[in-house]
């Protein structure tokens, strides 16, 4: 995916500790893993724009995810500090798509690139949303607008 000239890099950050329960028998971190960093992750971008995801559902949407991609540059360990970088990559209609680079705190380069794509769900109906919800809308707009010199 091209990240779209018309959308400025904001990058996010979460932050988190590889415990026992997110690795295999080996000490290396279970490929599932990633994927509930990175919803983590998701949700705490929207919350540092003001919107709760709670707050969504119980307004009856939900974002589920309909693309998912991981490329794994290096295992991650048992007791390392991991910092997900997320950022919205590009809206197209009603899709929203997300960079997420997974790190290490010892590492500069990403040990998992990932890209999701979600899509608005009216939780009641299972039907997808035509637009976004006003709160929705306005996340998206702080996500995607360029930061003040």
């Amino acid at each position: 995916m091209v990240p779209n000239p018309n959308w400025s890099p904001i990058w996010f950050e979460y932050c988190t500790r590889v415990q026992p329960r997110h690795t295999d028998y080996a000490g290396v971190v279970w490929h599932g893993s990633y994927i509930e960093w990175m919803e983590a992750a998701r949700i705490d971008a929207l919350r540092s724009v003001g919107l709760e995801y709670v707050d969504l559902v119980k307004e009856g949407c939900d974002l589920p995810v309909i693309d998912l991609s991981l490329r794994y540059q290096q295992a991650m360990w048992m007791e390392d500090t991991v910092i997900v970088r997320s950022r919205l990559n590009k809206v197209e209609k009603i899709r929203l798509s997300w960079d997420q680079h997974i790190f290490t705190a010892n590492r500069d380069q990403p040990c998992i690139l990932g890209q999701v794509t979600l899509v608005p769900l009216n939780s009641e109906s299972k039907r997808i949303l035509r637009k976004f919800p006003p709160r929705l809308q306005d996340a998206v707009s702080q996500m995607s607008s360029k930061p003040s010199a």
